[in-house]
This record gives structure tokens, sequence and C-alpha cells, in this order.
């Protein structure tokens, strides 16, 4: 397997002179790197630290939202045999501190700005805006292997001790090569990134797409409205995204049906499209294919839940839509649907090369060359989660007759009754999101005086009145032991969330006891 160095020398020499890396800096203004100006710039600044007298195992943090010169810090640490500790452009202080008391970080590499928010930290800085550029010495570079470490990247919890998931170059690259056995992508192609590069979903399949050639482009706002400007400028066409943004850009979608009246033909064409062949779909939508460049071809959905409804309604539009799942210590990505398999509530076959089994409870267990190497100057957790070759994901999960994996939850997420008898939340959130006027749901255990739990759920509705209502017709549709005992209207407007917008769940737990007290 090669290392991603050798990945990234392999593109140049194929593809130098193709467009890399695409960048807004102004109104209708792009920064543009070719494949052969993306290696120099590597060069420049790899030069650099060079110069800072940087030894093979050091590690350099990127703090920082995606863009180019993200990618170009990063390749050029891997040079000098590195350690990058990414981190999401969004991490507090105290989380950053925490890292930083586990880690031996030489280099902060971020905004001024950012930086600047640092009050207790002597670290050296390096202005991302501006990477100081040098000669390179191709002949000092350590020699780098498939099974250095690449990168340390923490969980985000926000309280305790976080973990650093150990991922080597060789995790990172054979998990990108698979993908491309799944995913379709081409040379030709143009990706839209808006997810951080922090997180492994989008860093590997950005070095898929670097593998077969192709064009990135990054997005400097994520207001929809922006993006579809850059489909449509850009021509873009594919797009990896969490499925609230899916859901963000059908919500806008909508809107301009309302806007023009539209609502009785957008409900038929629906229904039309459902029985037609998936080529011909676009033809019903072309109004929409339009708002999106009209060169759009699929979507790779991960990083939470996608409701079948929400891929079923773009999927009636002629939008292809895959769906993943993954784990940042499976490099990330365990398996995925194939393009032409419409099994739109599992989440696909494993890729090529990744072993996937479901342990007695019911746990999803991984064993591939993508397996990270365990967690960072943490033993215990690692042999917690790494037995016997096999890396314990802690979801819960079963293989339908097809093959295809689906996803029940966490484990530490199941809700266990006085009875004995178990509740999946995610079972019970996925009933909630389905019921008009609710915006968000998050379903949690709360403990009963005999020893047990009761089903509660934390709501963010449009009209907050309606509450017992739509609890009531949720429990309509659950089964006896699944019903929802308790709620919670939520205050804001929105839940607290990760980088990849999941729910932080102990967040709104730690906040129920004050605003249930707050209501009685």
């Amino acid at each position: 397997m090669p290392t991603l160095l050798q990945v990234l020398r392999h593109t140049v020499e194929q593809f130098g002179t193709q467009v890399a890396l695409i960048e807004p800096i102004g109104d209708d203004a792009f920064s543009t790197l070719t494949y052969q100006a993306f290696q120099e710039r590597i060069h420049g600044f790899a030069g650099f630290l060079q110069r800072q007298r940087v030894t093979k195992g050091m590690q350099l943090m990127i703090w920082s939202g995606s863009r180019i010169d993200w990618l170009v810090a990063y390749f050029a640490a891997l040079q000098l045999g590195m350690v990058v500790v990414p981190l999401d452009v969004n991490s507090r202080e105290d989380f950053i501190e925490r890292i930083m008391a586990q880690t031996d970080i030489k280099f902060i590499v971020t905004t001024r700005k950012q930086y600047q928010t640092l009050r207790r930290t002597s670290l050296p800085f390096i202005d991302i805006d501006a990477l100081p550029m040098e000669e390179l010495d191709q002949a000092a570079l350590p020699e780098i292997t498939e099974h250095d470490l690449a990168q340390i990247v923490f969980t985000s919890g926000t309280t305790g001790t976080p973990k650093g998931v150990m991922l080597s170059h060789n995790n990172i690259a054979s998990n990108a090569l698979a993908a491309l056995k799944v995913v379709p992508i081409h040379r030709q192609d143009r990706a839209l990134s808006i997810l951080p590069l922090s997180h492994m979903f989008e860093l590997t399949i950005e070095i898929a797409i670097i593998c077969k050639g192709a064009s990135l482009v990054y997005a400097r706002s994520l207001v929809p409205e922006t993006l579809l400007k850059l489909f449509v400028s850009q021509r873009i066409t594919c797009m990896v995204l969490v499925p609230q943004a899916l859901q963000l850009f059908m919500h806008s979608i909508e809107r301009e049906v309302r806007r023009q009246g539209r609502e009785r033909q957008w409900a038929l064409l629906h229904r039309v499209a459902a029985w037609l062949p998936f080529p011909l779909r676009r033809y019903l939508f072309l109004p929409v294919h339009r708002r999106f460049g009209g060169h759009f071809r699929f979507f790779v959905s991960g990083g939470a839940y996608l409701p079948p409804e929400l891929a079923r309604r773009w999927e009636e539009m002629g939008f292809r839509v895959m769906q993943g799942y993954g784990t940042t210590e499976c490099s990330p990505v365990v398996s995925v649907n194939r393009p032409h398999e419409h099994h739109f509530d599992s989440v696909g076959k494993p890729l090529p090369g990744v072993s996937v089994r479901i342990a007695e409870d019911g746990e999803i267990l991984v064993r591939g060359p993508n397996v990270a190497l365990g967690y960072w100057k943490n033993a215990k957790a690692t042999e917690e989660a790494f037995k016997d070759g096999w890396y314990h994901t802690g979801d819960l999960g079963y293989f339908d007759r097809h093959g295809d994996l689906h996803i029940k939850g966490r484990k530490k997420n199941m809700i266990v009754l006085p009875n004995g008898f178990n509740v999946y939340a995610e079972d019970v959130e996925n009933v909630l999101a389905t019921i008009e006027g609710v915006k968000s749901a998050v379903v949690l255990g709360l403990p009963t005086k005999d020893q047990g739990q009761e089903v509660h759920a934390v709501l963010i509705l449009q009209d907050p009145a309606r509450a017992r209502t739509v609890v009531q017709q949720a429990n309509r549709q659950l089964a006896p032991h699944q019903q929802i005992r308790s709620f919670t209207v939520w205050p804001d407007e929105d839940f607290p969330r990760t980088h990849t917008l999941k729910v932080k769940k102990p967040e709104v737990q730690e906040r129920l006891p004050a605003l249930q007290a707050r209501t009685r």
C-alpha cells in the first residue's frame, strides 16, 4: 500500500496540469492551483518547516477551516515525517488545552485572529493566511513508510480526557483507494467541499478525489443560496455532506416552490418520478438541476442518520444519493450504498478489503487495513476497543438478507426499561422526525424510581403548544415498549451540535433538570 505522499506524487505525475484546488477569494474571484503548483507549494512550506529543524515524529496542529492551504500544510508536514493533529475550527480553548496537555505539538497553523483567542499558550504560531515558503532540501527528507503515523484525531468530547485516534499512512490511503472502487469519481469531476478537513470523512474522500486527478472547490459560506451559485459557476458534479445539509438544500428548493404557488404540481411530479427510470427523472425536474449547475451527478452522505424519505425525495428528482457509514477509528469509511442500489434504510455493503461482523450483543465489529493503530497514550482505551484485530465500534446493527448493513444506534444510547426491554433512541427519534411541525428531536433515557429508565423526548417545535399532540402522534406509531412517557420542549433554536452536526446528547441531558424545574 502506498503512503499518502506516494499517492500525491503519482497524481502529480499523471495529472500535473489538471486543476486541483479552487477557492473563492472575493466576489466572483477564485484562487486556483494545478496539481503541479499544489506540489510546489507543499515543497515550499515543507522547506520552511525543514529550516525550523523539525524531525520525524514531531507534531503539527492545524486549527483552521477547510481551504487550499489546509491541505498544503497537511502534506508538507507529512513530507517531513511529522504527525498532524487536526482541530475543528470551532474547537474551544479548554478542549485545545486538554489536547496540548496530552501531546508534544511543536507548531500551530491557524489564522492570527484564531491564535489571539488562545490566552494561555506559548506554542509557536504559523499564519495559515500567509504560509512561509523556503527551498526544500529533498536529499534531507526522512524515509516515510506506510506504517508511519500520519495524524492523531482527537474526539470532540465536552468533558473528560479526549481520545486521540492514531491513523497511519496505510490506514488513510487504503480507505481512500477502497472507496474509489465503489464511489464513481472521475478525472473530470469537480467536488464541492463544505465539511471540515479536520473530520476524517471529508479528508479521506478528498484524498480519493486527488487520486483520480479530479478538482476540489472550497466554499467559504454555508448559506444554501451562496452554495448554489458555486454549483453553477464551478460546474460542480459531486459533493460529500451530512444529512442536515441535504435537508437545508431541500428546504431552499421547497421554499421556492411555495413562493411560486406550485405545491400541487410539485407533489404530482414526485408521484410520477417514482415510476420512471432514474435517468429520465432529471427531465421532470430540470429547473432544480439547473439551480445545481446542470452537471451534478451524486451526493455522498455520512456522519449521521439519513432519513430514508429524504434520500428518496432527492432520488425522485434524479439526484443520486449514496449513504455511507464510518467512524474515525476506521479512517473512517466502513460501508457505503452502491450507486445503483436503492436500499435507503441501510448503509450499504462493507468496502472492499474491510470485514464487518455483528457480535452476540449486536455490536458492529470492523477489521481491515483502515482500522486505527489505537489511541494516543491510552493503553486502557485501546485494549477495550481493539480486540483480536477487531475494532468494537460501540454501534449496534445487523445485516439483512442482501448483505446490507443496518445501524440501530449507539450502545450507550440504548434505553433499558424496568421490565428489561431495550429501546433504541434512534428508532423513536426517526418516528418523531416524520411528524409535521417537529424541527428536531432528541430521545433520552431518564432514570426512574425502580432503577430503570423511561423514554423521554426533548423537542424543538414550530409550535411549542403542540408538544403533547406530537407525542401522542408518535406513540400511535411506536410499539408499546417504545412509548414516550415524558417530554421537554427545548427553548433554543437548535440543540448543541458537533462540527458534523450531530447533537451533543450529554449537553442536552445536563440541561434537562433546570429546564424541567422551570416548567413545574
